[in-house]
């Protein structure tokens, strides 16, 4: 009987044991969401593992820990709240992995969205450094994902923002709308101007040094078209007046289409294609 009741003991005492370490990690993961929202990113850098990698479930895109603190601190969104409804956690010695489901309120171009996320995040523990995060994956269920109305509201804003953007910083705002890996392209007066975003931010340090001043205006017909969670292809008229270094304007006039990705960051423009009115320019 002696042997019994110790038993039950042990096990009673390692039960109680794996939940406080569970309620640890629940609020390790709450403590990161209010770093996240306050773009705290000196708290996520010790949040998250030297390896972390992040992995956009909406568009499959892989960060690491460096792009992701970038990202929150060049993030124009405003997160107005970010909230943990619940989370499961699973605990393997040095290993654990949780799911959460995290209601996400954001602002960003004066468009406010809310989300519904599922967030899947594998722990690991080490003797110096204890819990710590080292992967999280994310997805948005397609039941609460926006209306294709939400989407082409937001996307309307990101455009004015664009504008607005390149209008006050010159051609080095073009990096902070630009796809910032392999799949960006940017096409125009059929030529492949730029056939990754790593010639494009060349390209843009280029820019910097030749134009001095750029006023962007798209046109009253800006075109979106949902094509599913997180990604649309748009289209606008738009005129620009650009002036080099030297004082030389030149003034323009066409179209632009391109294809529109939400990321981690917001939205950015994966390709973009300008075509000109009448002879091009010489200078983009």
């Amino acid at each position: 009987m002696r042997m019994v009741l110790i038993a039950a003991l042990s096990a009673t005492l390692c039960a109680s044991h794996a939940d406080a370490q569970e309620r640890d990690l629940v609020k390790l993961y709450q403590r990161l969401l209010d770093a996240f929202r306050a773009k705290d990113t000196a708290t996520l850098a010790r949040l998250w593992t030297d390896g972390y990698l992040f992995t956009d479930g909406a568009t499959g895109h892989l960060s690491t820990k460096p792009d992701r603190l970038r990202i929150v601190a060049e993030s124009q969104a405003q997160i107005d709240t970010l909230t943990l409804d619940s989370m499961t956690v699973r605990l393997d010695r040095d290993l654990a992995v949780g799911s959460a489901l995290v209601r996400e309120v954001a602002t960003e171009g004066g468009i406010r969205s809310r989300e519904t996320i599922r967030a899947t995040v594998v722990f690991v523990r080490t003797p110096r450094q204890g819990w710590r995060i080292a992967a999280t994956h994310t997805s948005v269920p397609r039941s609460d994902a926006a209306s294709s109305a939400g989407v082409a509201d937001s996307v309307r804003a990101f455009m004015e923002t664009v504008a607005r953007e390149v209008t006050r910083d010159g051609p080095a705002a073009w990096r902070r709308q630009f796809a910032d890996d392999t799949a960006f392209f940017m096409a125009a007066e059929g030529r492949l101007v730029f056939p990754s975003a790593e010639s494009a931010a060349n390209g843009i340090d280029e820019l910097t040094r030749v134009i001095g001043h750029i006023e962007l205006r798209w046109g009253n017909d800006v075109r979106v078209d949902p094509l599913g969670p997180g990604l649309a292809m748009i289209g606008a008229s738009y005129t620009e007046v650009r002036a080099d270094t030297a004082g030389h304007r030149v003034e323009e006039a066409g179209f632009f289409t391109g294809l529109a990705e939400h990321r981690a960051a917001g939205w950015r423009f994966r390709d973009a294609h300008w075509s000109v009115v009448g002879p091009p320019p010489t200078v983009r």
